[in-house]
């Protein structure tokens, strides 16, 4: 049991850390200034979202990973 949460946390850290490359990767378009609000279709815009979206998958697999290695504690006799 203690072998499949070590991989389970490892294999999770990746997946965690892709997510989190593809989040900061990448060049941001330039701002373009609207008069009330930015338009949902905004380059920008979009790539904060994605960023957002990715950064939040990122944390998702990096607190399941976290919670492999709880779990392995627990076990330990």
């Amino acid at each position: 049991m203690q072998k499949w949460l070590d991989m389970g946390a490892a294999l999770l850290a990746l997946v965690a850390a892709y997510f989190w490359f593809r989040s900061a990767s990448g060049e941001l378009p330039p701002i373009v200034t609207y008069w009330r609000s930015a338009p949902s279709d905004d380059p920008f815009y979009q790539a904060v979202i994605h960023s957002a979206e990715m950064n939040r998958w990122a944390a998702g697999f990096s607190s399941v990973s976290a919670l492999c290695m709880g779990l392995k504690l627990l076990f330990i006799r």
